[in-house]
């Protein structure tokens, strides 16, 4: 294979020029990220070894003081002046060293050695998205995030206006996962302890409380669900038996998690005589296209109705209700087995889900969503900090946009609008897996919902129930707004006031 010539670039690439140079392209980036050995470094070798008649820069980012992927490809002599590389360590490109990554990427597009392309491996704990929003936020004092306001490389504080926006020196291209096929499964159907993720860290004594916050399976599937291209990594690793099955069951399962993905399956071990065109001037990132990419989204906006049609027992499923809330201690009770993809589900109707997000709506916390999020084995519920329920909230004291939200709640399927009793309080929730028992998921939490003689007690016995998902805080601060008169007019207090209750919880 010859590589990629610098001539290779597609007119899209070609033609976007850097503002206020427009002689000069913009430096084009590819985003290499996936879990700590996935084959990221192994990738990145291998786009370095075919980087014919291309000047292509590095950064390789690490958690460790020690940046062992950036030795590794030095070992090599891939990178062949140190100007090629850089290396940004002891800290994650998604948060911490944020600024360092935006003041590394804008020097080396305006470096006079003039580089053809720059990829960048991040560190197998880092989210994708906060990276790509690097490139597109904005940094020159105009709705500024302050997010650059730190020490950098130099040791100098350097603040946001001493930079301009990334998309006036470089353009992200593709974002790339790389998926260990032989530990996706078994990651998502473990349940992870904080000894666990600390032995995944590598650092079984020192790992801190940030890296530690996020769990595995839900990290793995950030990465696959914000992407432009999966590789489905180390098929070479499965039981030769079984490995066809499984690799086709992989492949639907990714795409049902990211349906606007490129999936790929390199044929040889170690990315051997990959075509490295497969992940480079792609033209393929699209930040909105990429931000309504998840397949929970995507389900959530099909009809009512979910098709019966199912790949290698590859399927979703979408609960909604807006009749009646949840009761707290039975949804708790029903909600078991996520993730556990090859036991009985006699009593587990959640065995298989991998993925699941929403709403629900609790009995005793009537005027804040909770939102649902489930990754392998773990679930997450928190008070949703967008703000309570509008029918808790007096019509006269709306903003613009929950007018609008008013508005587009009566376009939407008829379990999520508007009614009369309740207004747009309701649960919605999708669940996406292998094998799914979709009877049995609907079924229980059917049953978990309020009898008829529950709901017809009020809101006066609804807070009365326990609380096991919040230990007491939903009768306290989710069931009712309090309103001073001192505050009418005022916008995104009620939001504001749920913030800081998921604050307390955190």
């Amino acid at each position: 294979m010859s590589g990629i010539a610098a001539d290779q670039v597609d007119e899209k690439a070609s033609s976007s020029m850097r503002i206020g140079n427009p002689s000069k392209p913009l430096l084009s980036v590819t985003l290499l990220s996936g879990f700590l050995g996935s084959g990221k470094t192994t990738l990145l070798k291998r786009i370095l070894r075919n980087k014919q008649n291309m000047k292509i820069a590095v950064i390789v980012n690490d958690m460790g003081a020690i940046n062992l992927d950036a030795e590794e490809v030095k070992t090599h002599k891939l990178v062949q002046e140190k100007r090629d590389m850089v290396e940004l360590h002891n800290g994650c490109i998604c948060c911490t060293l944020r600024g360092d990554l935006l003041r590394t990427v804008k020097e080396l597009s305006e470096s006079d050695y003039k580089f053809d392309y720059l990829v960048i491996e991040s560190t197998g704990i880092a989210e994708p998205l906060p990276v790509a929003q690097t490139f597109t936020m904005d940094v020159n004092g105009d709705g500024t995030t302050g997010e650059v306001e730190h020490k950098m490389g130099d040791g100098h504080e350097h603040k946001e206006e001493d930079f301009k926006p990334l998309s006036n020196y470089a353009r992200l291209d593709t974002l790339v996962t790389v998926v260990d096929s032989f530990n996706f499964l078994p990651v998502l159907s473990s349940v992870e302890t904080e000894a666990d993720r600390k032995a995944f860290l590598g650092d079984e004594d020192g790992a801190n409380e940030e890296e530690l916050e996020a769990t595995l399976s839900r990290l793995l599937l950030d990465q696959i669900e914000f992407a432009d291209v999966l590789l489905l990594n180390k098929i070479d690793l499965l039981p030769e038996s079984d490995r066809e099955a499984t690799v086709k069951k992989l492949q639907t399962l990714v795409k049902k998690l990211n349906p606007e993905a490129r999936v790929i399956v390199p044929t040889t071990p170690k990315f051997e005589d990959f075509d490295v065109t497969h992940v480079m001037n792609t033209n393929l990132f699209d930040m909105d296209k990429a931000m309504a990419s998840a397949g929970w989204i995507q389900e959530l906006n099909k009809p009512e109705h979910n098709p019966e049609t199912e790949e290698y027992g590859i399927s979703s499923i979408v609960f909604r209700e807006n009749g009646r809330p949840f009761h707290p201690v039975r949804l708790e009770q029903c909600l078991n087995g996520f993730g556990k993809l090859e036991e009985a589900k006699a009593d587990m109707p959640f065995a298989g889900v991998v993925r699941a997000k929403g709403r629900v709506w609790l009995a005793n916390a009537d005027a804040i969503p909770i939102m649902v999020h489930v990754a392998g084995r773990q679930l997450d519920m928190t008070p949703n900090i967008q703000g309570p329920f509008l029918a808790k909230i007096p019509r006269d004291r709306w903003s613009e946009d929950e007018l609008d939200e008013f508005a587009m709640g009566q376009e939407g399927p008829p379990a999520k609008r508007w009614t009369e009793a309740f207004g747009d309080r309701h649960s919605e929730l999708i669940c996406i897996g292998v094998h799914l028992d979709k009877e049995a998921i609907v079924k229980a939490l059917q049953a978990a919902l309020l009898t008829d003689e529950e709901l017809g007690g009020g809101l006066e016995k609804w807070i009365l129930y326990p609380d096991p998902f919040f230990g007491g805080m939903c009768a306290k601060n989710f069931c009712e707004l309090e309103f001073d008169d001192e505050d009418e007019g005022d916008e995104g207090d009620e939001g504001d006031d749920a913030e800081e209750v998921a604050g307390d919880l955190d």
